[in-house]
This record gives structure tokens, C-alpha cells and sequence, in this order.
């Protein structure tokens, strides 16, 4: 490549070499914006597919109306439904019949506490990539990075989010860990849903 020895030509060579870290920084922020939501502000439905290196996959139905008022449900391999409600945990082994006081929960403490673990959590994030793909037809936001997650045990992560290009809901995420002693991948793809009812034991 030629570059022009004129002073226009080295200063656009200069900008140019200014502009990448310019749009690195600009994705890590994009990132760290949508990894440090705790929901999406509207009532969810979600399919969480996790599969542990060499085992088999789990799949959960995760149904969400709000930080206290949520439930999740296994779909395969079935198992008891386990719901959150006005903080307090519940259990169902006959799909949501009847329910049973597990414990006590303090939701706004653990909002609180999951905040500051995304904080620390957020200061590792590297490797930020922003783009577009097309999935199903639809061509959307995708934006990815790797981070360090220290809460329990340290473990190395790669996340990716697709969102809608309209509102930036995200649709789909991917969690790639990596610790010590296994590998981990969960995919959750998401779906708003407007008119979700969940059960309020009492």
C-alpha cells in the first residue's frame, strides 16, 4: 500500500490508526451495558439448554415476571418446579398443584449483591466483538467478549448476546465456561411474553 507522504495523508493515516481503539472501546462499553441488566423490563419466557462437557444436556423453561416473582421449570429431564414469590421460595413436585415453602429470600439483598458481582465481574471484559448475523431470517445485534466470573470459583467466559435491532431485546445468549475442572455451555433463547401469569401461593 502507498501511503501519501503530504500532510493530509499522514494525518488520515494517524486518525485511522486512532479510530480502532475508538470502536474496540465503544463495543466493550456496548457489552458491559448489556451484561450489567438483571432483566430486560419486561415479562420473559426463557429456553436455557445447559450441557456440561461429557454429559448430557438439561433443559429449563425459566418463566419471569419480575426480580421477586419468578419460576422455573424443568423440561427435560422433568423435575420439581421451583418458583420465587414476595421472598419467599417454593417447591411443586406436581406441576404447580401445590407448592411448598423451601426457605426465606431477600430479593432486593440479592439484587444488590448481583450488581456488585457484575461490577467486579465487568472490570475483566475483553476481547469485545460487535456485529450483525442474521438468524431465522432476521438480521440481528450481536455482541460478544470474554470476561473472568470470581463468584464461587473463578472461572474464564466467553458470553455472546443477540438482540433485536428495534429495541435491542435480547433474544439469544450463549455462555461459554471454562474452569479448572469441567467446561460448561448454556443457550438461552428469549422471548418476551406480554401476558405471563404466574401462581402466588400462600
Amino acid at each position: 500500500m502507498t501511503i501519501s507522504k503530504t500532510p493530509a495523508g499522514i494525518a488520515a493515516v494517524v486518525l485511522a490508526g486512532l479510530a480502532q481503539p475508538a470502536l474496540a472501546d465503544d463495543c466493550s462499553d456496548r457489552f458491559t451495558e448489556i451484561y450489567m441488566q438483571l432483566d430486560q423490563g419486561v415479562p420473559t419466557k426463557t429456553v436455557a439448554t445447559t450441557q456440561f462437557k461429557g454429559a448430557p444436556a438439561t433443559v429449563n423453561d425459566f418463566l419471569y415476571l419480575s426480580q421477586d416473582h419468578h419460576m422455573t421449570v424443568p423440561t427435560n429431564p422433568a423435575g420439581p418446579w421451583v418458583l420465587t414469590y414476595q421472598n419467599v421460595m417454593y417447591q411443586s413436585a406436581d406441576a404447580g398443584k401445590t407448592w411448598a415453602k423451601v426457605r426465606d429470600l431477600d430479593s432486593a439483598q440479592n439484587a444488590e449483591g448481583a450488581i456488585a458481582a457484575k461490577k467486579t465481574n465487568a472490570e475483566t471484559i475483553r476481547n469485545a466483538a460487535c456485529g450483525e448475523e442474521t438468524i431465522d431470517g432476521v438480521v440481528l445485534e450481536k455482541v460478544a467478549a470474554d470476561l473472568t466470573v470470581s463468584q464461587g470459583m473463578v472461572t474464564e467466559n466467553r458470553y455472546t448476546y443477540w438482540l433485536s435491532r428495534d429495541d435491542g431485546f435480547i433474544v439469544k445468549a450463549l455462555y461459554e465456561t471454562t474452569a479448572p475442572n469441567f467446561e460448561m455451555v448454556t443457550t438461552q433463547t428469549i422471548e418476551p411474553a406480554p401476558e405471563l401469569s404466574l401462581p402466588t401461593p400462600q
